[in-house]
């Protein structure tokens, strides 16, 4: 029997509340037993798989059944790509490092400003790397591709995006007892939510004008 009035209100956040705790402590626990360095990639996209799931209404999954299944099914794709993801980090940072040190020369400012450039492009492929690989079905490089097309095409997403993350952080560090119940959690759900307006947007875009994405990409099962 379904609660109605203000009750079934408060019972339904309550739902949702406990729902986003317990699969944040479950991305806390999953990290932890992949040593944290082998661990975080595929809990992170356990976690996405799921956050997509509830975005696309599917709300009665067996939350850790379904994590747990994605965690070890996407456990050697997922930190290939954490491995992708620091190899360019280190690249970056080797660059800053050296046009840290040529500031009294001409080349400063414009290599300052293509790793600039660079820096942003890294950062819209960190936010969208995790909601790319549980939304579409692709190779590894094409999952680098796309992220970083989607969230230039998608920019005023790509921007909502950072304002909310950034909102969320500054709540966290006002209250930092949510950290270890609700952060992570709450930062993935703006991330994919974000970024599913911003597939959305691109399935509409690319119905209008055939070949948005080379037609390439499987949009994987809910």
């Amino acid at each position: 029997m379904e609660i109605e009035g203000i009750w079934g209100g408060l019972y339904k956040i309550c739902l949702w509340v406990t729902r986003v705790a317990y699969l944040n402590i479950l991305w806390v626990l999953f990290t932890l037993l992949g040593l944290c360095f082998f661990g975080f990639m595929p809990a992170s996209i356990a976690l996405f798989t799921i956050i997509r799931k509830w975005i696309l209404q599917d709300t009665d999954i067996p939350i850790f059944q379904t994590f747990f299944q994605t965690f070890k099914r996407d456990f050697w794709k997922a930190n290939l790509l954490g491995l992708i993801i620091l190899f360019i980090g280190a690249i970056l940072y080797v660059d800053l490092q050296y046009v840290g040190s040529i500031v009294d020369t001409p080349y400063y400012a414009p290599l300052l400003g293509l790793l600039f450039l660079a820096g942003i492009l890294y950062l819209l492929f960190i936010l969208y790397i995790g909601p790319v690989f549980v939304h579409y079905e692709l190779r590894i490089g094409q999952y680098i591709k796309y992220a970083i097309m989607i969230g230039i095409t998608q920019l005023h997403f790509s921007l909502m995006m950072i304002v909310l993350l950034s909102a969320l952080y500054y709540l966290t560090m006002k209250f930092p007892g949510i950290l270890p119940f609700l952060s992570i959690s709450c930062a993935g759900f703006i991330i994919m939510w974000s970024a599913n307006l911003a597939f959305n947007q691109l399935l509409r875009t690319k119905e209008k004008v055939s070949g948005t994405l080379n037609g390439s990409e499987e949009i994987k099962d809910t």
